[in-house]
């Protein structure tokens, strides 16, 4: 059984892998109120879930101030409310099929996307920032990578750990996808995952990607695509901390 994520093991948790889903099992934290998460059926987001949940398990201290970028009505903070402060930024347009705007008892909800510079969000506030299937939204602009990257440097406190889960898609012929502020993070953020090539994660046997029949139960209606045509969706990890 592999260990939990930690900021000292963190390169192993660099892109989903099947052999992640031995630490899923007999844990509070249910996604989509499903028991233990099965690979041949789970939706992606359901491994980012569980991984995010470990890490804050593991690592953040009870009582933390962190923060979800993006994901709307949050599955995990949700589970965090009554042992962390917890806070939400999401401009909740629907981007993505996410959600439109609402309220919820369990966090503070900042309606503005990472990268304004949007004061509600405080200078050094955050011990964690994390997002789960959100970034790779991220439109593809140089200077909004940049903005990005600074705004949320300046919300973590120095030193403290940031770590994101994009979606990302593995395709014959050299058609593989990651939005382009993964390339960005890894030349500037000096992060602690890898930035693994995607011919190398297309052929690991230990790769998770979400299977056919989660993609046509979830993802088709939305994308109109066959499986074989949009591809084999895995979660591409970038963990980093503030300088």
């Amino acid at each position: 059984m592999p260990a939990s994520p930690t900021p000292a093991n963190i390169a192993e948790f660099s892109y989903s892998k099947l052999s992640h889903f031995e630490l899923f099992r007999g844990l509070p934290f249910q996604s989509y109120n499903v028991g233990d998460p099965n690979p041949e059926i789970c939706d992606l987001k359901v491994y980012q879930d569980y991984l995010v949940y470990c890490f804050i398990k593991q690592n953040i201290a009870s009582g933390s101030r962190i923060l979800e970028v993006g994901g709307g009505d949050s599955r995990i903070l949700k589970f965090f409310a009554k042992d962390y402060e917890c806070w939400n930024a999401d401009k909740c347009e629907g981007l993505g099929n996410g959600p439109i705007k609402f309220t919820s008892p369990h966090y503070r909800i900042v309606y503005d996307y990472v990268g304004s510079f949007n004061q509600e969000l405080p200078d050094r506030h955050f011990d964690f920032v994390f997002s789960i299937s959100a970034l790779e939204h991220t439109p593809e602009d140089a200077n909004i990578r940049v903005n990005v990257l600074k705004d949320i440097n300046r919300i973590l406190k120095p030193g403290r750990p940031s770590f994101h889960c994009f979606d990302a898609i593995l395709r014959k012929n050299g058609r593989s996808w990651v939005n382009g502020l993964i390339p960005y993070l890894y030349a500037n953020a000096s992060p602690l995952t890898r930035f693994v090539p995607l011919a190398e994660i297309d052929a690991n046997p230990d790769t998770y990607a979400m299977s056919k029949q989660a993609y046509e139960a979830s993802w088709k209606p939305i994308t109109k695509d066959s499986y074989e045509d949009f591809g084999r969706a895995f979660s591409a990890n970038v963990y980093w901390t503030a300088p």
